[in-house]
């Protein structure tokens, strides 16, 4: 019989308590908006790594009754050519992760991006234990200095993709 996980505390335990409290919307979570939400994303060539990693992190938050889903895992070339144009990418087309199916942008369901800084680190402490638990190697954009820190990526993305 498995072990089962140990329960999400947050970092530092208190100190996140009322971040995590700010993220909580038990009546969206159970909304057929927020259902709707899950249903955005093109994951059509994600990989199956990947959308586990997704699909564990949005249930363990659905435990804590924050409702999160993924905005974007696939994405082709004209899209990447778009966001990089309008600087929300530094990635021109064929470099990003999500060209490849290897992202994943994870964000509130009603909030979206406009999340405090506290409550990004609980997303990227909390994403961080999934991925650990899975075994799974992860990059969190929240770590880089283009700061994306509802993006997920595959460590060995460069490895694996392009797979086009």
């Amino acid at each position: 019989m498995a072990d089962k996980p140990e329960p999400v505390r947050p970092p530092d335990g208190d100190k996140y308590a009322s971040e995590l409290r700010g993220m909580i919307d038990r009546s969206f979570l159970l909304s057929e908006r927020h259902k709707g939400q899950h249903n955005r994303a093109d994951r059509s060539r994600g990989h199956p790594t990947l959308l586990e990693f997704e699909r564990v992190l949005i249930k363990r938050f659905a435990k804590l009754g924050v409702p999160m889903f993924a905005h974007c895992v696939y994405r082709d070339d004209v899209e990447q050519q778009r966001l990089y144009v309008k600087g929300l990418s530094k990635a021109k087309p064929g470099q990003s992760a999500h060209n490849y199916g290897l992202a994943v942008d994870i964000v509130h369901g009603t909030k979206a991006w406009d999340l405090t800084r506290k409550q990004w680190d609980l997303v990227g402490h909390i994403g961080k234990e999934v991925a650990a638990s899975l075994g799974i190697k992860v990059e969190w954009g929240g770590d880089w200095s283009f700061y994306d820190p509802a993006h997920w990526e595959l460590a060995n993305w460069r490895d694996i993709g392009p797979r086009k």
